[in-house]
């Protein structure tokens, strides 16, 4: 017998669905996940990241700032990801982050580049309540890695990774850990290498992600010709909803080089979530005409086809996020077609 959280959460993404398949433009409450940017700041320059085409303020999220959107996003948030445009565990008030997702009721996560993740800040992670943590590797030897994430060094990184997974397995902690590496012109050689290297205890998954980015003349291609998808963006209907740490709220994370839909501090995410500009948003992916939002005709983003757009409303996103990397597998090495070219 499931709790009234669930039942409640199950209730919300089934009236989320209804509302996606009817092409409804404005929506109860708000989606059921968040992507907030802790901090924008980071301590290495990687040519496949949004910051070798982009800059950013480099600062935390503030703390009251960040109280103000859980509060407002706890009755209707499964899960949330504590990533922007910089490296978590350079805020130095990730875990207090983390603690009070918990105290609402929220799972959450967020990808880093194991460089800072030593000494005592294991332990915290550990202690943390975190739920999921993705491990940003990008390459089986040195030479590959430091390209990749310039400004680290391959040993040390190991080192750090080793030390967590170690205590790790001592504390039992249930964090999920994956070891993810982006697929790259000079890493894609490597994939199986490390797909055995992090074939390990505490390891839960390893993840072969597709270049998202398409920095020019870093990813394996160049940005294809723009071309709709033959269903609306599943993002605009269920979230994850994507807020920087300045309070500007966009429809989702790969819209973030347009203009915000508004502002947290100025007024509160359920009328952000229902204004204007992402009604019409809903209304031209409704439609098939994009033209309007270059945002969305220039997005990068995978294009599932609809069985799998239908399935991540089924189950609650902390399980979603960890069946993408299952997805990802079966349609890159096992051509099963699971997103549209």
């Amino acid at each position: 017998m499931g709790h009234p959280g669930f039942f409640r959460q199950t209730l919300r993404r089934y009236r989320l669905l209804l509302g996606y398949l009817r092409r409804e433009t404005v929506l109860p409450g708000l989606p059921v996940s968040a992507i907030i940017s802790s901090t924008s700041r980071c301590n290495l320059r990687c040519p496949m990241c949004p910051r070798a085409i982009s800059s950013f303020a480099n600062v935390d999220i503030d703390f009251t700032l960040f109280t103000r959107i859980i509060e407002q996003g706890a009755p209707y948030f499964e899960y949330v990801i504590l990533q922007g445009a910089g490296e978590p565990l350079l805020n130095p008030r990730i875990f207090e982050m983390i603690a009070l997702s918990r105290r609402h009721g929220l799972r959450t996560g967020f990808s880093t580049n194991a460089t800072l993740l030593r000494g005592e800040r294991i332990d915290q992670l550990l202690d943390s309540g975190l739920d999921t943590l993705i491990l940003a590797v990008d390459g089986t030897t040195p030479e590959v890695y430091e390209k990749y994430r310039e400004g680290a060094s391959y040993p040390v990184t190991m080192q750090n990774i080793e030390d967590f997974l170690r205590r790790k397995l001592e504390t039992r902690a249930p964090v999920h850990v994956t070891v993810q590496m982006v697929r790259l012109p000079d890493n894609q050689h490597q994939v199986e290498d490390f797909k055995r290297l992090w074939r390990r205890p505490g390891v839960d998954q390893v993840r072969i992600k597709e270049d998202e980015i398409r920095v020019e003349h870093v990813g394996l291609e160049e940005k294809p010709a723009t071309r709709q998808a033959s269903n609306p963006c599943h993002f605009l209907w269920q979230g994850p909803i994507y807020i920087e740490e300045n309070g500007d709220v966009y429809p989702c994370c790969h819209a973030w080089t347009a203009k915000p839909l508004g502002n947290v501090e100025k007024e509160p995410l359920t009328g952000i979530w229902n204004n204007p500009r992402i009604v019409a948003m809903r209304k031209a992916h409704a439609a098939g005409d994009l033209s309007g939002f270059p945002e969305c005709l220039n997005c990068q983003a995978p294009k599932p086809r609809l069985p799998l757009i239908l399935g991540s409303f089924a189950v609650d996103h902390y399980r979603v996020r960890k069946i993408i990397p299952v997805v990802e597998r079966l349609n890159l090495f096992h051509k099963l077609n699971l997103f549209e070219k």
